[in-house]
């Protein structure tokens, strides 16, 4: 089976403060309704630096998320 991908990029940054964009559920259900299945999100990092030694400090800066579906015969 082939599989063709959708990525998708959100904003951290503009989410913590106000919270999650209120139709991101709606967005999620119509992308289900057309196929695609999330299959991953990641969190893209901004930071690390070191303190005195004791690890990093990192923050999340925003998400990408991946989806796939099969392709459609031509």
């Amino acid at each position: 089976m082939k599989w063709e991908y959708k990525i998708i990029g959100f904003s951290a940054e503009q989410w913590i403060p106000a919270g999650l964009p209120s139709d991101i559920g709606q967005r999620f259900d119509e992308w289900g309704e057309d196929g695609w299945e999330l299959v991953r999100v990641e969190p893209i990092l901004r930071g690390g630096w070191f303190f005195l030694g004791f690890g990093s400090f990192t923050r999340t800066t925003s998400f990408v998320a991946y989806f796939k579906r099969p392709k459609q015969a031509n």
